[in-house]
């Protein structure tokens, strides 16, 4: 199987395994008003594999960027996306991956959101814990691929910049 649909098929596998799991039992928008699927500049990062069909989905633009000194994928929506077309990033949000000195990835609440006052989960303190394992288990799906796992470190090593390491 060529590298590129190798990567596209443990995004869908990742996505099935996360299912129709989310944050809270309720819509969580209502907390916020949808802060996070306003469709804005920020974005969302892109894991390697999700580039090529993202660029095809309408409501949904994709532009390279430099990010933590490497060149990667950011998608910009316009806050109008159907829900089955998200990105993985969208879909575990608002949980990162955290890699340990061992290797180990586990899922922790990602800090962004709670700072910018954007996330009121972003604590990690009411999360779903089923949609925390789900998430667990597809960031350790992920991890087996080296690309995965560089570019999940990436986003692990933002965190840890940032002074942040709390887990749930």
């Amino acid at each position: 199987m060529p590298a590129k649909a190798k990567l596209s098929e443990l995004i869908s596998r990742a996505n099935d395994m996360i299912g129709d799991a989310t944050p809270i039992p309720a819509d969580c928008g209502k907390l916020c008003d949808a802060a996070c699927c306003k469709g804005n500049d920020a974005g969302m990062l892109l894991f390697p594999g999700e580039t090529e069909r993202m660029k095809n989905i309408q409501g949904f633009k994709v532009l390279r960027i430099e990010y933590m000194r490497e060149k990667a994928w950011l998608l910009i929506c316009d806050g109008t996306c159907n829900r089955d077309t998200r990105p993985l990033s969208c879909r575990i949000f608002p949980l990162e991956p955290q890699i340990d000195g061992n290797g180990k990835v586990t899922a922790i609440p990602n800090p962004r959101p709670w700072v910018q006052k954007m996330c009121p989960l972003a604590t990690g303190e009411y999360l779903d814990k089923t949609f925390v394992r789900r998430v667990g288990k597809a960031f350790d799906l992920l991890s087996q691929e080296p690309k995965m796992l560089e570019f999940m470190r990436m986003r692990s090593a933002e965190i840890d910049e940032a002074g942040f390491k709390k887990t749930i």
